[in-house]
């Protein structure tokens, strides 16, 4: 059909199908001659048509043939038995604390050719809180030196190793774990060794982590810190390496440990110095001087701080503490607070302070100082301290002043971690049952571990106290003025004085200022220099101390003096007189006023006089 016609085509027979009809006697239906083209489900469609089949992902595979590797095994050093892949091992730490793991040993499993030798080692800490991978030990770079049994770790090298691993500790903002692997003349040669008669000796490794004081709670589900033990074999080429690896987990477990709970300061640098006595005895000295005298009152001090602020220097560029406005010293560095905080000091070289130390742990723990004494006085050292359990100490401990500022480089001193470096001590616990680790067996010692760390004064909170308080740094830091103070007639000081009643003894007192004070500070300060005398050990009250000093001595001229700022040195002399027997001391103090000062800051010389008041016999 075409444009609405129709055509009818006729179909003719096949002439082979009339043949086959005519001549068989057979079918007599005649088939049409195929004159169209079969349809296109009965003959192959042309390659351009046809639609493109799914290929199989075919699989290539190359066959390489390598040699045999080896199969490293790690265990603790009392076991037998391996490790597991990614094995556990608890680590018990507080704050400040070195933990000493058990040592492992390492083994290599040939395998059924016994061919497969180690050619590389590596030890890797993996995992610690904000530090990479970190390499602990490599057998490339001390491959000749181990096959040469030459030991490059000796033992004083250890011992430097030591104190810098424990100094890491020192500083605030580091990360809170470090570890560190101790070789022990680990080699591959002893690794490999088939006949095992070495692998005790250079087949040990064992590893410490220490904690920073600051750890806290920084690590989340006792960390994800790892010990990987990198290795290869042999390769077919040199282009290629085949490194395995095995790992053994370390899961941090927070403890309590020994910690400094507080400190006192304490002004005398010996129990038996009298200096309460003194401080008593100004004081009384002060009341009367203030109720008798005019001059004693605030307009009096006022004047004099007036006067000595007025023949200050011009502003100096260097200083940065000078306000050319008003005159007043801005900067609150620890140079410029020269006596503008109240207290009552000793203006010596050394400073005692009582440090309590608490022993949270379940053992008895010892306090040692490497550096030096624990702590005591002269006369009673104090090497050790030995602190039992859940027991609170305190310690008198003899430290040198902080300077305020660093000669070698002009720098203000951080007070804060000189503080903290002096007052550093190492603990070691002694060994407890059930504190270890189980290595498999059951049984030995290392069911029984030995804590050992360093206990220090925390630093955030120290720094809160010295940023709170000004007058921190004039209990810890050198003192601004010397003081000296000597009698007339004693020639030698460790010598005796000893006078009959009725006799006069002079006493001379010298004060200068240090260099470290900045001239402008200098200058704005008004120096007294006060004599004070006191029976020793006298009066258990307030009432029974002035009944046995109101007569048992008299001083004889000026009792203070204050001096000009422009002298370089102050020196003043009186005379005492007494009355009755007995043992007196005699000292001398240098009161500090600063420009801002609202009281005076009071400086007792280091070393007081005891004079011995006896009657002659007749």
């Amino acid at each position: 059909t075409c444009l609405n016609r129709s055509f009818k085509i006729p179909f003719r027979q096949s002439n082979k199908e009339e043949g086959k009809g005519g001549g068989g006697g057979g079918s007599t239906t005649a088939l049409p001659e195929k004159q169209l083209p079969p349809s296109a489900g009965v003959y192959l469609r042309s390659s351009h048509n046809k639609p493109k089949a799914k290929k199989e992902d075919q699989i290539s595979v190359q066959l390489e043939a390598v040699p045999a590797q080896p199969n490293l095994l790690v265990s603790f050093k009392t076991s037998q038995t391996p490790l597991e892949d990614a094995a556990m091992v608890p680590v018990h730490l507080s704050d400040g604390e070195i933990y000493t793991i058990p040592s492992f040993r390492l083994e290599n499993d040939f395998g059924p050719s016994g061919i497969g030798q180690m050619e590389r080692l590596q030890i890797v800490a993996c995992g610690l809180p904000g530090l990479p991978d970190e390499v602990l030990f490599d057998t490339d770079a001390l491959a000749a030196a181990r096959e040469e049994e030459e030991d490059h770790f000796t033992e004083s090298d250890e011992d430097m190793d030591d104190d810098s691993f424990e100094e890491l500790m020192e500083f605030d903002g580091l990360p809170p774990l470090k570890v560190k692997a101790l070789s022990e003349r680990l080699s591959l040669r002893s690794i490999n060794d088939k006949s095992k008669s070495q692998k005790e000796e250079g087949s040990v490794v064992t590893f410490q982590v220490a904690a920073t004081h600051d750890m806290g709670n920084q690590l989340a589900n006792g960390g994800n810190v790892r010990i990987r033990f990198r290795y290869r074999g042999p390769s077919p080429n040199p282009a290629i390496e085949i490194w395995r690896k095995r790992e053994v987990s370390l899961r941090i477990v927070r403890v309590k440990g020994p910690r400094i709970s507080s400190l006192t300061f304490r002004s005398d640098l010996s129990w038996g110095s009298a200096y309460s006595e003194l401080c008593r005895s100004l004081a009384i000295q002060k009341l009367r001087w203030d109720s008798g005298l005019p001059k004693w009152d605030a307009n009096r001090l006022g004047r004099q701080k007036l006067g000595a602020t007025s023949r200050s220097v011009a502003s100096d560029p260097k200083q940065g503490a000078y306000d050319g406005e008003d005159g007043r010293i801005t900067d609150e560095s620890i140079l410029n607070r020269v006596g503008l905080d109240r207290g009552v000091h000793v203006s010596g070289d050394e400073v005692v302070v009582l440090m309590a130390v608490a022993n949270e742990t379940n053992s008895t723990i010892v306090l040692s100082n490497r550096k030096g004494l624990v702590g005591g006085f002269e006369g009673s050292p104090m090497p050790t301290v030995r602190v039992t359990s859940g027991v609170s100490v305190k310690i008198p401990v003899v430290i040198p002043r902080i300077d305020r500022l660093d000669a070698g480089t002009s720098v203000v001193m951080d007070i804060a971690a000189e503080l903290i470096a002096r007052t550093a001590l190492q603990w070691e616990s002694e060994a407890a049952e059930g504190d270890g680790i189980d290595d498999g067996m059951g049984e030995g010692d290392a069911n029984k571990r030995v804590r050992q760390g360093r206990v220090r004064i925390p630093s955030r909170c120290l720094r809160e106290i010295i940023d709170e308080h000004k007058s921190f740094a004039s209990r810890i830091c050198r003192p601004p003025v010397s003081v000296c103070v000597k009698l007339g007639e004693s020639t030698d000081p460790k010598e005796r004085m000893v006078v009959s009643p009725g006799t006069a003894v002079d006493v001379f007192a010298e004060a200068s200022f240090h260099g470290w004070v900045p001239p402008l500070v200098r200058d704005g300060c008004a120096l007294t220099l006060e004599f004070c005398c006191a029976r020793k050990d006298s009066g258990s009250s307030a009432v029974s101390f002035e009944e046995e000093n109101q007569v048992a001595y008299i001083w004889c001229g000026q009792l203070r003096r204050t001096v000009k700022p422009e002298e370089e040195q102050y020196h003043h002399r009186a005379r005492v007189v007494f009355l009755k027997c007995g043992a007196f001391v005699v000292s001398a103090c240098a009161k500090i006023s600063g420009e801002e000062a609202v009281s005076e800051e009071t400086w007792w010389a280091p070393h007081s006089k005891t004079i011995f008041v006896e009657a002659k016999e007749r």
